[in-house]
C-alpha cells in the first residue's frame, strides 16, 4: 500500500457549490380532496432512506373540517403507509410536529384529551399505529407546540409560553413557565445539557392579529429547568418578528432563523415577510445578522429546520417573498438557499408553485422539501407536495461495475476494487471542492484509512477515467 498524501488546493473539475435541480416531484392526493389547503407541515428521517411527513388536511376548506396525516415514504417519494387521526376533530387534536425516542417510537404532540385546555402525547410504532396516549396538565396551544427528543431517553415540548421535561418514562421532571406573552416555537438540546426555547416575544398577544406585534424571543433553561438567561431583539415595533428554527454551530454558538411578518405601518400584516439569519454566541448575544436575500429578492418567512452543511454553510427551505399588490398576485414557489459560512449565497433555486414548509438532508446529500402546492389565484387552495432537490448520480453504469467503493456510509476504513486493467489514481475531494487524499490504487482491492476525516459528504474520483462518485463519511 503506497502511502497516503494528504492536499489542500482547489479542485476544479467540480465543487458541489452548483445549484441542484429537481430529482423528482410528488403530489399526494389519492387519499384527500385535492387544492383544499392541504400542507405538509414538519419531515422527520426515520432511517438512512425513509421519512415521516405530518400532513395538516382541510376537506372543505373550513377549520371545523381539519385533521391530520402521517404519511411514510422512501427517498424516491413513494408511500410506504398513511395513517389518519382524529378525522374532523380539529378542537380535540391538532398535531403540532414529531420526535423519535431511542426505543425507536414516535411521540406527537397533540390535543387529544377529554379537557381540551390539556396537552397530549401520542406514542406510535413504526407503522403509524397508536400504543399509548398520556394526558398532561399542560395548557395546549393551537399552533405553536413543539417536541423534541432528550439524550436521555425523554422528552422536551414547548406549549405556548411553557416548556415541561419528561424523563424516559414520560413522567413530568419538571416544568417552566416565562411571561405570558411570549410563545415558544421551537426547542433544541444544546451540546452542554441544557435547552434552548426560542419563538416570539408579544408586546400585545391579546389584540386582533392585524394589530398584533412582537421581537424575537429565546431564552436557555438548564437541566433542572431553571432559567439562565433570556434575551430578545428585532427590528421595530411596528411589526411582528420571531425565531422559527434554531441550531447550534459546532463551535457553540447558536444560529437562528428569524422573519419579520407584515408591516402594521402599511396595512400589509401576514402578507409581506421576509427571513433574517442572525448567529449569535453561546449566551445569547448577537454576533452578526443578515437578510437572506439573493438577486434582490428576499426569502419570504421560512419555518424549515437549518441544515448545517460540512463546508460550515447552511441550507434553509422558504418560498419567493410576497407582497399582495392591487396590480397583481402574490408569488409563491418552492425556494432552497445555500449560505456560505460568511453569509454569502452559493446558490438559490425556486421551482414551480409551491411553500416549502420543511426540509431533510437525505443520506446522499441531497434535501427531501414538503409544503404545498399553493395556487395564489384560489383562495385555501394547495395540495399535498414533496420535492427531492439535489444532484444526479455523478458516475457512469460501466464505471461503477469497473470500481466499486464499500462500505458507503463509513466511519473508519473504506475499500476500493480496481477492476481496471492498470493502476488507478483516486482522488478524494469534499463538497467545498477541496482535494482531501490522492493515492494510486492496484487492480486488486485496496484499503483507504479515513478515521481522520470529518463527517460530512466526499467524492471519489478516478481522474484518468473522468468519472466520480459520491461517498459518505459517518
Amino acid at each position: 500500500m503506497k502511502k497516503l498524501l494528504l492536499l489542500f488546493f482547489p479542485f476544479l473539475l467540480f465543487s458541489q457549490t452548483t445549484p441542484p435541480t429537481i430529482l423528482w416531484e410528488r403530489i399526494y392526493e389519492n387519499n384527500y380532496t385535492p387544492n383544499r389547503g392541504n400542507v405538509f407541515s414538519s419531515i422527520l428521517k426515520a432511517s438512512s432512506n425513509e421519512y415521516i411527513l405530518i400532513a395538516n388536511i382541510n376537506e372543505t376548506n373550513f377549520p371545523d373540517d381539519e385533521y391530520n396525516s402521517i404519511l411514510k415514504i422512501n427517498s424516491n417519494g413513494n408511500l410506504i403507509w398513511l395513517q389518519n387521526y382524529n378525522i374532523f376533530f380539529y378542537q380535540n387534536s391538532l398535531i403540532q410536529t414529531i420526535a423519535k425516542c431511542t426505543d425507536n417510537l414516535y411521540y406527537v404532540l397533540a390535543k387529544n384529551c377529554e379537557d381540551n385546555q390539556q396537552t397530549s402525547i401520542q406514542q406510535l410504532d413504526d407503522e403509524g399505529n397508536l400504543l399509548a396516549n398520556w394526558c398532561y396538565p399542560i395548557q395546549g396551544g393551537s399552533g405553536f407546540n413543539s417536541i423534541i427528543d432528550t439524550n436521555d431517553g425523554g422528552l422536551l415540548i414547548s406549549s405556548q409560553n411553557i416548556v415541561t421535561k419528561l424523563n424516559a418514562q414520560k413522567e413530568i421532571q419538571w416544568s417552566t413557565e416565562v411571561h405570558f406573552e411570549n410563545i415558544f416555537t421551537n426547542l433544541l438540546e444544546t451540546s452542554d445539557g441544557h435547552f434552548l426555547a426560542a419563538g416570539v416575544g408579544y408586546a400585545n398577544r391579546d389584540e386582533p392579529e392585524e394589530n398584533q406585534t412582537g421581537l424575537c424571543y429565546y431564552v436557555k433553561i438548564d437541566s433542572n429547568g431553571n432559567i439562565l438567561w433570556e434575551k430578545n431583539f428585532g427590528a421595530s415595533n411596528a411589526t411582528l418578528e420571531g425565531i422559527s428554527t434554531v441550531t447550534e454551530l459546532t463551535n457553540g454558538n447558536f444560529l437562528l432563523n428569524c422573519y419579520t411578518d407584515g408591516d402594521l405601518q402599511n396595512g400589509n400584516i401576514g402578507n409581506c415577510t421576509n427571513t433574517w439569519m442572525v448567529t449569535t454566541d453561546s449566551n445569547g448575544n448577537i454576533i452578526n445578522s443578515f437578510t437572506l436575500t439573493s438577486n434582490g429578492t428576499p426569502a419570504a418567512m421560512s419555518f424549515s429546520k437549518i441544515i448545517l452543511e460540512p463546508d460550515g454553510g447552511y441550507v434553509l427551505g422558504t418560498w419567493i417573498s410576497h407582497c399582495s399588490t392591487p396590480s397583481g398576485p402574490s408569488i409563491y414557489a418552492f425556494r432552497l438557499i445555500k449560505a456560505n459560512s460568511n453569509n454569502t449565497i452559493a446558490w438559490d433555486v425556486s421551482f414551480t408553485n409551491g411553500i416549502i414548509y420543511d426540509i431533510e438532508r437525505t443520506q446522499e446529500g441531497d434535501y427531501i422539501a414538503v409544503g404545498t402546492d399553493y395556487n395564489p389565484s384560489v383562495f385555501g387552495s394547495g395540495s399535498l407536495k414533496a420535492m427531492k432537490i439535489g444532484w444526479e448520480p455523478l458516475s457512469t453504469p460501466s464505471f461503477e461495475n469497473r470500481v466499486s467503493i464499500y462500505p458507503n456510509p463509513a466511519q473508519d476504513y473504506i475499500k476500493i476494487k480496481n477492476n481496471f486493467s492498470e493502476n488507478q489514481t483516486v482522488v478524494i475531494y469534499n463538497v467545498a471542492g477541496q482535494t482531501i487524499m490522492k493515492q494510486e490504487i492496484n487492480q486488486n482491492e485496496n484499503s483507504l484509512d479515513v478515521t481522520k476525516l470529518a463527517s460530512g459528504i466526499y467524492f471519489v474520483q478516478l481522474p484518468n477515467n473522468n468519472t466520480t462518485l459520491k461517498w459518505i463519511k459517518e
